[in-house]
């Protein structure tokens, strides 16, 4: 019975190994198809952005940004519905993460405060990402376009809205986290208008901070020297 004992071990351990390998096989494969899928959804992003600087946005395709891509316009419907949500793909992507940075901040920070770190830490990541910076200019270049972000931050200020009302235990519907989401995306938005592209992401950050700092202060009138009576 022993030797029948030990084969029948011997086969549950590489059944069990087998099955640890094949899990770890397409887990691996999941992986590659994740990161695939978001170097795709990068290259047709920093390409629409690339083509509306360079032609203006009414002189741009989808065609183009998928030749430009070397995707098919198939590919391209599988992650944009139009060419300007790929231009504003940052936007979309960027509220679910600022509501998981949000929730994970220390539940004893003040509200404000949390918020404040909660942007400091996503602004690194989005400066570094491919096209950001483009897209900053873009925005400079074409007006017409500052509608379309403001309606894609309105759903950014009503998540943030919700995340803070979760931390707060307030209604979803009350005043404060409204205000304070606000507040919020007016900092972000203000922030941004008057970053240089083409300086660094600290340099970003500085004026965040100094925008927060600002609006804890009470929105005081700036005395001479003071970075937000700076004008772009």
């Amino acid at each position: 019975m022993r030797p029948r004992t030990r084969a029948a071990e011997e086969n549950r351990n590489r059944e069990s190994t087998g099955a640890q390998m094949a899990a770890e096989t397409a887990e691996t494969a999941h992986g590659l198809r994740e990161r695939k899928k978001l170097e795709t959804r990068s290259a047709l992003r920093a390409a629409a952005v690339a083509m509306y600087l360079e032609r203006g946005p009414a002189a741009v395709t989808v065609h183009d940004i998928c030749e430009a891509a070397g995707v098919s316009p198939r590919t391209f419907f599988n992650y944009f519905e139009t060419k300007d949500d790929a231009v504003f793909d940052w936007d979309n992507r960027l509220t679910g993460h600022l509501v998981e940075l949000l929730a994970a901040r220390p539940a004893d920070e003040p509200p404000l405060t949390a918020l404040r770190q909660t942007l400091r830490t996503a602004i690194p990541a989005l400066v570094a990402d491919s096209g950001w910076r483009e897209r900053r200019k873009l925005l400079g270049a074409h007006p017409e376009l500052v509608p379309k972000l403001v309606h894609s931050n309105s759903h950014m200020a009503e998540a943030l809205s919700d995340a803070v009302a979760a931390r707060t235990g307030l209604p979803s519907d009350a005043l404060y986290p409204r205000l304070l989401a606000g507040a919020g995306m007016t900092v972000l938005r203000s922030a941004i208008r008057a970053w240089d592209p083409e300086s660094s992401a600290e340099d970003l950050l500085a004026m965040l901070d100094s925008c927060f700092d600002s609006l804890a202060a009470g929105l005081p009138e700036p005395t001479e020297g003071d970075p937000a009576r700076s004008a772009r």
